[in-house]
């Protein structure tokens, strides 16, 4: 049974990939979306215990106050959470296309069937589940927009979901570091796929500790250092607290004014929840 935190860095996570989703809808109908960290598309087993999540959990069941709340409240009508490409595939109302990378044989056994169904929606335009490390993946290449089947101006997320970003190279000092971290030399293996993609793209980076010396403000830095090298923009910075946040960068990407206000727009709305 797949499991999931239940905290408010899944509030974070996905009430910010919704609000991404809804401002890139107004501009575009094509969406290719790829994420380095799929999970289950519906986990039942919480592992974790948040006051807040709690609160979200029983507002969704009576009035959902966010287009994050109301689409979850339609995708899990009892128990448990989704992941990332349940949201997209409820909340993009384009044609989209889906590359799913994920290192666990019992998710992604879940996610196949999940995957099947979606398929055959019109909307859909292709599929791929990766059941390897990611970084396997990024190194063959991304599809395009057009190689995925979406017509031109299709607008390129892509998603990182670790447990946290290390501001450290993974392979350094000896040591091979957890894979299922972001490191630094992570980021620069990734650019290289991702920069070679056309059009507009959008990249959501969500790290959930501070561990070994990796402070919000350093890990921004590092981050920085690297994308806007290569002509990304960070555009907001949405944090559930001082260890758990979401970075949104952009490139080419001419609404990204529209992103601006997502941090201020996150805090008030975490504001309302009792916890």
């Amino acid at each position: 049974m797949s499991t999931y935190k239940g905290n408010v860095g899944n509030l974070m996570q996905h009430w910010t990939l919704c609000e991404l989703l809804a401002i890139a809808g107004k501009h575009t109908s094509g969406l290719n979306f790829i994420d380095a960290h799929a999970m289950a598309p519906l986990a039942q087993k919480r592992t974790g215990a948040n006051p807040k999540f709690d609160s979200v959990c029983a507002r969704i069941r009576n009035h959902p106050a966010s287009l994050h709340e109301q689409t979850w409240q339609h995708l899990v009508p009892d128990k448990g959470y989704p992941n990332s490409a349940a949201f997209v595939e409820r909340v993009w109302k384009g044609d989209f296309s889906l590359l799913l990378c994920e290192t666990n044989p019992a998710t992604v056994a879940e996610l196949e069937p999940w995957l099947q169904r979606v398929n055959k929606l019109s909307r859909c335009k292709s599929v791929e589940l990766f059941p390897c490390d990611w970084r396997e993946r990024f190194t063959k290449g991304l599809p395009s927009s057009s190689e995925a089947g979406l017509a031109d101006g299709a607008l390129t997320l892509v998603s990182f979901d670790p447990y946290m970003y290390n501001r450290r190279r993974r392979f350094a000092d000896g040591k091979n570091r957890d894979p299922g971290n972001l490191y630094l030399d992570d980021i620069e293996l990734a650019l290289d796929p991702i920069n070679s993609l056309e059009g507009d793209i959008l990249i959501q980076l969500s790290t959930y500790s501070t561990n070994d010396n990796n402070p919000q403000g350093a890990v921004i830095a590092s981050v920085n250092s690297i994308l806007a090298a290569r002509g990304f923009t960070l555009c907001g910075v949405v944090r559930a607290d001082n260890t758990m946040m979401s970075l949104v960068y952009t490139r080419n990407v001419p609404w990204l004014w529209e992103l601006a206000n997502l941090p201020d727009r996150f805090e008030k709305w975490s504001t309302t929840i009792p916890g």
